[in-house]
């Protein structure tokens, strides 16, 4: 089976919860409610969709059952989570170095001369 499709939402939060997405194996089956959390040491980890028992507990409701499936759809979600994250921060460059620039632009235009004609 391949992760035929990511999608994910960053979230701008405080708390551990960075992502919150989907995925589909083979174009043929998708698994929504895939979070991607950051733990307290700043690694990021994905968490299966669960639901809370009435002990308080949570149990996983859609989870791979091999090593090799969940390598391969964990991976799939962090590297999409990355280009994400990678994407939005040159896009916030971009957006300061252009907002700089305008910035520029105006103090130069009221600090020359104004030219015209003069009464």
């Amino acid at each position: 089976m391949d992760v035929s499709e990511v999608r994910l939402n960053l979230l701008k939060t405080d708390n551990a919860v960075k992502a919150i997405g989907s995925f589909a194996l083979d174009g043929m089956f998708a698994v929504r409610g895939v979070r991607v959390l950051e733990s307290k040491d700043g690694h990021n980890f994905v968490a299966f969709p669960s639901r809370e028992k009435a002990n308080g507990e949570y149990e996983d409701i859609a989870f791979p059952l091999s090593k090799e499936l969940y390598g391969k759809i964990t991976d799939a979600i962090i590297n999409e989570y990355q280009a994400q994250v990678e994407k939005q921060s040159q896009d916030q460059k971009e957006e300061q170095a252009k907002d700089q620039t305008q910035t520029e632009g105006e103090s130069e235009a009221k600090s020359a001369p104004k030219r015209g004609k003069s009464r």
